[in-house]
């Protein structure tokens, strides 16, 4: 079964921007993009299984497997090339897709990029998945929203996930946690993939727990950039939309600026 999905159409742009929220979330975090974004491309939310009306998959929850079914949604739509957006887990999900199918992918903007984490944070997060079975999954939630997002500026955002996460149920968020919990070595795959699509990491300057492994990264590849956004946490997209949505527009438009000017230019080399 196909994920669920929320498509809109441009009436003259050929490009395609496909949104990938995080874990507990759906696309609907994305409210504050789909406004403005619609104005200038064609996009498509995906919420990931077990999230909005997706099902949840009935094999392993890896990268592996959610890419698979994102990749089914654009096949089914016939979108052979895009420019992705994601939010937290959904950078770890782009990032596998890039790794299987790099010319797929027009850009890549990794909002709140999962890359790598620090030492304790890591630690924390495993001592209370050891307990997930005694401990109620939404008191394990809290805690994680409260150590990504711990400020007083990130209370919106923390409440939006929190509230959307209550839907998940026990089950579903076990699995997205033991998924979570076993790729901390994400940062070994970013760095030895060696892809040429643009890439931009677009992070909130107190997004403490990752902003150093954007920076690690992009110091790793040449295709990479990172924009650092103030008064902002992890969930950028939401802490301050709109830096979020001008700065990803304007790195989508020029991306698409040089491919244009590229394709021109091999045609009137091919006419010469």
């Amino acid at each position: 079964m196909l994920l669920d999905y929320k498509m809109y159409q441009h009436e003259t742009s050929k490009e395609w921007v496909v949104f990938l929220h995080g874990a507990g979330g759906n696309h609907t975090l994305f409210y504050k993009q789909a406004k403005q974004f619609k104005k200038y491309f064609n996009c498509l939310f995906i919420n990931f299984p077990g999230h909005g009306e997706s099902e949840p998959l009935d094999v392993k929850y890896t990268c592996k497997n959610i890419a698979n079914k994102v990749m089914e949604v654009l096949d089914h739509l016939n979108i052979r090339k895009a420019h992705l957006v994601g939010i937290s887990l959904g950078t770890m999900v782009m990032t596998e897709i890039c790794r299987r199918t790099p010319e797929r992918i027009a850009s890549m903007t990794m909002g709140g990029a999962v890359i790598k984490w620090k030492f304790w944070t890591d630690l924390l997060f495993k001592i209370a998945y050891l307990v997930r079975s005694i401990v109620p999954y939404m008191f394990l939630y809290k805690l994680f929203a409260g150590i990504l997002m711990p400020k007083k500026n990130h209370k919106k955002s923390r409440n939006m996930f929190v509230r959307e996460a209550s839907k998940l149920g026990q089950s579903e968020f076990i699995k997205w946690a033991e998924l979570l919990i076993t790729s901390n070595n994400i940062h070994e795959t970013f760095t030895e993939m060696k892809s040429k699509v643009p890439k931009l990491f677009l992070m909130g300057d107190e997004d403490h727990v990752f902003i150093n492994g954007a920076h690690y990264a992009a110091e790793r590849d040449s295709y990479a950039k990172v924009e650092v956004i103030e008064d902002c946490g992890h969930v950028c997209n939401i802490d301050q939309a709109s830096a979020f949505n001008k700065i990803c527009i304007n790195f989508i438009k020029q991306h698409v600026e040089c491919e244009e000017t590229r394709q021109n230019d091999k045609v009137a080399s091919t006419i010469a």
